[in-house]
């Protein structure tokens, strides 16, 4: 099967080096853009991946008898591409009128794939920018107030006092939704970058087969990571916890003039600090996010992975951009998850080196004042009409399910 990978690497490498090459294209009037656009397609990314099954130049146009696309009697003439394409890809249906193959994302080439291409590229540098930039200033801030505040949050400390953040049921959601994540931004970018050192370096430990598990487990990550979706739309509207998050994560006026106070603050404008509630604008803006790049990247998903089926009853096209989207999501999410989530969880000097409320669903007193002084207030004002502290953790003897009702009834504290 080695043997396999190999030949299909050598085929394309062959056809590539005459068809990239500039003296022979003009000599013989051909265009180089067949060797680009080639490997930058699954098929060449698979075949330099290692792929024992993927499509080479030779599948499509023939080791002999190879003719020119303008020829009727050619393999990859318009009227023949349904055919030819239909050996790996039963019952394809390749309307004319979308039929070309060797497409790049260039205005000349294609003006859609182009807008698609452009635009993304505009959202990533612009979101991913503002991010950088919002949360340099929230931590040079941070760092002042920890300062200012050090003998009251000390104070804090020593009181030990904690409160329900995230429940049992919260805290799997986000572990299946966590795990899936990395795991199918570290098998989708190994088809992507196929040459890439720790790519290599994985398929060198998994040897023959690396190529098929990494596919294997990509799709079987995104299966996991649609069925959580699914419970998590159930959770959210089916679930007396859920319906309060979403409630709760809702966009409101309040979050607007968040923004424009924690604005003036980050701008060093103002003294006065956004009073958070129970999530805050960043936190609500993630999540929506969140959301959204979840359904893109499922529905472009879906139709990459049932590919036979989709280029059986849909033009080409919609596989072409739904193969751009998928990738440009992919970046943007990741670049996303990096520059904005690890760092309220992970750098944030109020949490660094890690908040842990995803693994104990526990968050201090001292993090709540400085994130969520609003929940806070509101959890002991309920606190106080209780007559007391309501016991209710993982670290007491209540069952889990009694936390997530006592976290409904009021607040939930551990001292």
């Amino acid at each position: 099967m080695e043997i396999k990978a190999q030949k299909n690497q050598f085929i394309a490498k062959l056809c590539s080096d005459c068809h990239a090459s500039v003296e022979l294209a003009s000599r013989y009037n051909f265009s180089q853009i067949q060797a680009d656009s080639y490997y930058e397609s699954y098929h060449g990314l698979a075949v330099k991946g290692g792929s024992k099954l993927a499509a080479n130049c030779a599948s499509c146009h023939n080791y002999h008898d190879i003719r020119p696309s303008t020829d009727p009697l050619s393999s990859i003439h318009r009227s023949n591409l349904s055919k030819t394409c239909g050996k790996c890809h039963p019952n394809a249906s390749i309307d004319n009128k979308f039929a070309k193959v060797h497409v790049t994302n260039t205005q000349e080439e294609s003006i859609m794939l182009y807008l698609v291409k452009t635009g993304y590229i505009f959202i990533i540098f612009g979101t991913i920018g503002i991010m950088f930039i919002h949360n340099l200033l929230d931590l040079i801030r941070k760092k002042q107030e920890k300062k200012k505040h050090k003998h009251a949050i000390a104070q804090m400390k020593k009181d030990k006092k904690y409160y329900v953040r995230m429940t049992k049921n919260e805290r799997i959601q986000h572990f299946f939704l966590l795990t899936s994540f990395i795991g199918l931004v570290i098998s989708g970018f190994a088809l992507v970058y196929p040459d890439a050192l720790w790519v290599r370096t994985i398929r060198s430990v998994l040897g023959d087969s690396a190529f098929e598990i990494r596919g294997l487990t990509h799709r079987i990550l995104g299966i996991i990571m649609i069925i959580v979706s699914f419970y998590h739309v159930y959770y959210l509207l089916l679930t007396k916890n859920g319906k309060q998050m979403l409630r709760d994560f809702l966009p409101a006026w309040h979050d607007w003039d968040d923004v424009k106070v924690n604005f003036k603050y980050l701008t060093f404008r103002s003294e006065e600090k956004p009073a958070f509630r129970r999530f805050s604008y960043m936190e609500k803006a993630e999540y929506w996010a969140l959301i959204w790049g979840t359904v893109v990247m499922s529905l472009t998903g879906l139709l990459l992975m049932f590919n036979d089926f989709f280029l059986a009853n849909a033009p080409k096209i919609w596989f072409d951009i739904s193969t751009l989207i998928h990738y440009y999501e992919a970046w943007l999410a990741t670049l996303s998850i990096i520059v904005w989530h690890f760092y309220f969880v992970i750098f944030s000097p109020e949490v660094y080196p890690l908040n842990t409320a995803f693994i104990t669903g526990l968050m201090s007193e001292e993090l709540m004042e400085a994130e969520h002084p609003l929940e806070l207030e509101r959890l002991k004002a309920l606190e106080a009409a209780e007559g007391g502290a309501v016991e209710g953790t993982e670290k007491s003897d209540s069952t889990d399910k009694e936390v997530d009702d006592k976290k409904d009834e009021g607040p939930s504290v551990k001292e």
